[in-house]
């Protein structure tokens, strides 16, 4: 049993020591595009109509799709809940999953 937790928790740090990796790298290159360009990523009037469709869309999809799971998944809360543990993250990644979709189009 302790071996399975050092295993799993050993697991766990590497995954998150390979993500804040990727994190560093992903700022330097934004970095490095910010001197070269000046701008962090293409502005608003620069994104071809498919990509600012898809931008759109996809925020209104995770929206609808919280909805539905809100109202009438297994996740839903139980009668006089307004939430539980699993909506409230479900709503969280959803969340962050937008403001990332909206990120990227920053100036």
């Amino acid at each position: 049993m302790v071996v399975e937790a050092l295993v799993i928790s050993t697991a766990v740090i590497l995954y998150i020591a390979f993500e804040v990796g990727m994190f560093r790298l992903v700022f330097r290159e934004l970095g490095r595009n910010k001197e070269k360009t000046g701008r962090y990523s293409i502005p608003w009037e620069n994104l071809p109509p498919i990509r600012k469709g898809l931008l759109i869309t996809l925020s209104f999809v995770l929206i609808g799709f919280f909805i539905w799971l809100y109202s009438y998944s297994i996740f839903a809360p139980e009668s006089g809940e307004y939430y539980n543990l699993e909506i409230a993250l479900i709503g969280l990644i959803f969340a962050l999953g937008i403001i990332g979709n909206l990120w990227m189009i920053r100036n």
